[in-house]
């Protein structure tokens, strides 16, 4: 069964004209229990590995954006995320992330630290942002069977090198090693709808934040006038294609847009 379907359908009853078609669509998926909707590759069944670059259609045609980016363009501060599979199965509370772009100082300022917050949209229609940063590890390259570090909450440029040298990652500056390791982020499951990436500058007390990126969890429709519809304000600015809305495409094509940020 495909639980991110199921989920869908779910949130689809809270919308009073979508109950109907909800129902129906829920007692499809309840059926269609014990067997695979969505049939993977055998390239992305290793450990870590994310979705295959093809169209992620869950059940009815709904395109799935299982890759997405940010970019805070007032900083610099930009990478992609991806959904987190292990051996071909979809882990929920898990996502990839890959930073490549890093305010200029982090490379030469120890001081300087990057952490990550889980948040939300609460019952008030506010922003609920957890105040305690989430844990992340590092994987080789774009994913291996065991994290080559333990479970962290933050990471700063002498953590980077030391696990450079441990670990005999290519490359130099801090961006060399992000394009060379993935960070996986845990603890995020479908409680929680996005992420906020922070880099603080820790010479001071309190530490002062000097860039962030807000960006949307995966999984989550491809079509940003579908999640508009669906979603607070708030998310709807988030979206990748948010700038795209008045282009018409079908459910398939926006889910195929989406496969250009994974890695």
């Amino acid at each position: 069964m495909n639980t991110q379907s199921l989920h869908h359908a779910e949130a689809l009853l809270e919308n009073k004209p979508a109950r109907l078609a909800a129902i129906g669509l829920l007692l499809a998926l309840l059926s269609a229990c014990g067997s695979e909707v969505t049939t993977r590759s055998s390239a992305s069944l290793f450990s870590s590995g994310g979705p295959t670059p093809a169209a992620l259609l869950g059940t009815g045609g709904t395109g799935e954006a299982q890759c997405s980016n940010f970019d805070s363009t007032s900083i610099r501060l930009a990478g992609r995320v991806t959904t987190y599979y292990n051996n071909g199965v979809l882990q929920e509370d898990k996502v990839r992330v890959r930073i490549t772009s890093l305010v200029e100082a982090f490379s030469t300022n120890s001081n300087y630290y990057i952490q990550a917050f889980r948040w939300k949209i609460g019952s008030s229609g506010s922003a609920e942002i957890d105040s305690t940063p989430v844990q992340f590890n590092f994987e080789k390259g774009s994913g291996a069977a065991s994290p080559m570090t333990t479970d962290v909450s933050s990471v700063n440029l002498t953590s980077i090198a030391a696990y450079r040298t441990a670990h005999n990652i290519a490359g130099t500056t801090p961006i060399e090693f992000f394009a060379n390791t993935t960070m996986v982020v845990k603890a995020v499951d479908y409680n929680w709808q996005a992420l906020k990436i922070v880099v603080y500058d820790g010479s001071q007390t309190p530490a002062t934040v000097v860039g962030q990126s807000d960006f949307l969890l995966p999984i989550f429709q491809a079509n940003p006038n579908s999640y508009a519809a669906t979603h607070s304000p708030i998310l709807a600015v988030m979206h990748p294609f948010y700038s795209q809305r008045g282009t018409v495409l079908s459910e398939g094509d926006w889910a195929n847009r989406t496969t250009s940020y994974c890695f």
